[in-house]
Formats: structure tokens, sequence, C-alpha cells
């Protein structure tokens, strides 16, 4: 009876063990919108395991989740630019060679032919005449652009070229707004005209009652003209002002008009508030028609324009 061990030489040595290809470790990548009117926010989420091309699928989402956070996105451009990021990425793993390989760093495999495919691809997957396909290879050279910018975030090969150089697909001619036939556009550009003219009647109007206010702890609560100059000089916030208007039923019918029937007389000051307010500055609503109105003036997609805030408006008065 042999012992253990006696015949271990009879026996083949055990092979090396194979390693598998290198994939990138990534994590979910998670993009937050800018708060929506409600003050909510909403959280949209890309696996770059999801890919072969993981390590080239976390570079873009790493450009996106900044993008929308410098840009405040809403939840519908976050998930434009995801959706451009997954088409991108499934092309990358059906035609390049090692995708796990490729890497906006690297010049093998290729991307710049992969854009370049991926961008000519794009129509045949959309209606004739969409603004889809040039939608999609526009984010995708802002989320490319964006990662030349940082000396540290490297973008190898002929991209640069692309990225300075024409899209590649048409703009399309679209069907006005995509969505909207073109009586239906003409009405929406009407609509939104007359509501910015409104907006800036109305903000107009504050400002010259601001001339006439005066400071409403010694001139007195019960002028709509001596609140606004309140608030236009920033000498008592939004809670101060509220905490030290009379009863509700001691306002003036002057300022009782400022709140929209049917509001609850527990929250009825804090709405005189905001009714205040608006008399001096754009609101969310405002900008919606300043938003429609770009984008039939310049043909802008609507993510390209969604973050636009008061700040970026400008009224010229003339001379």
């Amino acid at each position: 009876m042999p012992r253990r061990g006696q015949y271990t030489r009879d026996f083949p040595p055990p092979l090396p063990r194979q390693e598998a290809p290198a994939r990138a470790r990534v994590g979910v990548r998670q993009a937050v919108s800018a708060p929506g009117t409600s003050g909510r926010t909403l959280t949209v989420s890309l696996d770059p395991a999801r890919f072969s091309c993981a390590k080239l699928a976390a570079e873009l989402a790493d450009e996106w989740v900044e993008l929308v956070e410098d840009a405040g996105y809403k939840a519908t451009s976050m998930r434009h630019y995801r959706q451009t990021i997954e088409s991108f990425c499934e092309h990358v793993d059906t035609t390049v060679p090692r995708p796990h390989q490729a890497t906006l760093a690297g010049t093998d495999p290729d991307l710049h032919h992969a854009v370049t495919e991926w961008v000519r691809q794009l129509p045949s997957r959309h209606e004739p005449g969409s603004r889809g396909p040039a939608w999609h290879a526009g984010r995708l050279r802002t989320l490319i652009g964006r990662r030349s910018l940082h000396a540290e975030r490297v973008v190898a090969g002929h991209l640069n070229g692309w990225l300075e150089g024409a899209l590649g697909v048409r703009r399309g001619e679209t069907n006005e707004l995509d969505e909207f036939s073109r009586a239906d556009r003409k009405k929406i550009v009407k609509a939104a005209w007359a509501a910015r003219i409104d907006a800036e009647r109305r903000i107009a109007e504050g400002w010259e009652l601001v001339t006439r206010g005066r400071d409403p702890r010694e001139a007195g609560w019960l002028e709509e003209a001596n609140l606004l100059w309140a608030i236009a000089h920033n000498v008592l916030d939004c809670t101060q002002i509220s905490t030290s208007l009379p009863l509700w039923r001691a306002l003036p019918p002057s300022l009782q008009q400022l709140v929209p029937a049917g509001t609850a007389a527990t929250a009825a000051k804090h709405a005189l508030v905001r009714a205040l307010v608006n008399r001096l500055f754009l609101n969310n609503r405002d900008l919606h028609a300043y938003r429609v109105l770009l984008m039939a003036a310049t043909g802008r997609a609507p993510e390209e324009v969604t973050a636009l805030s008061e700040n970026e408006i400008e009224f010229a008065h003339p001379a």
C-alpha cells in the first residue's frame, strides 16, 4: 500500500490560471437634477459595468454627472444625455475590437472611427428630418469636449479634430419642435410672446412702485409700495415681512387682490409675499416663455436652454 504523497510525481503539474481580460472597476454613477418648481430633485443612474467598454462608459458618465451639476439640468435633459452615452457605448461594444480596452485617453482601439461611424448611422435610427441624430451627436461632443478641457483628462488621437470640426450629421428639418404642427407652433410662440410682454410689464410696474415706497417699519405695512421697497432694498427677508404684516382681514383690498382666489387664510400672507416678489423678479413660469422663444428663434434643443435662469435675462430699454 503506497503511502500518501508517494506517487505525486505521476500527476501533471497544475496549469497556470488564465486571467480574465482586464475590466475597469467602476461603480454606478448618479446624476442629481436641479430642483423643480416643487423643490424636489430626481436622481438618474448609469452603470458603466453594463458595457464591455466599461472604462469608456465611466469616463463619459463622469462628465455627464459634472455637466448636470454645473448646468443645473432637469430630469429630462439628464435622461437624454444618459441615452446618448448608452447608445454610443452599445455601438462600441458591438463594433470595436477589444472594447474592454476602449478609453478616450487611448488610440487603440481607435475611438475616432467609432465616433464617426456611430454618427453616420444615427439618421437610420430616426424618422426622416428628425433632429434626434444631431442632438445625440451634439451631446456626445459636449461630453468629450468637457473632458478635453481638463489637462489631467486626456483625449487622445483624432477625436480633437472631430471636436473642432463638423458635427458629421445635419441638424434635420424637424416638424416644428418635433411634436407640434406649424400651426400649433405659431400659437405656442404667440402665447410665449404675450407671456413675455406681460412679465416685463409686471416687473416694470413693480419697480416703478419701489421708487414711491419707503421703509414699512416707519411708513406702515399697508402700502404695496412700502413692501416692495423693503424687498427691493433687501432690508427685510420674506419671513420677516410675512410675520410683520397685520392680520389678513386687516389688510386693504389692494393687497388682498394680489393673492390667488381660494388661498387658505393660514397661507394667505405667505402667498402675498410671493406675489410681491413676483412683482419685481422673474419666476420659473416666466422663464418658460423665454425658453420657447429662444428655441423657436435659434433651433436649439430643449436641453440646451433648460438651464436658462433669470440671471441670463437682460431687459433692453430704448434710448
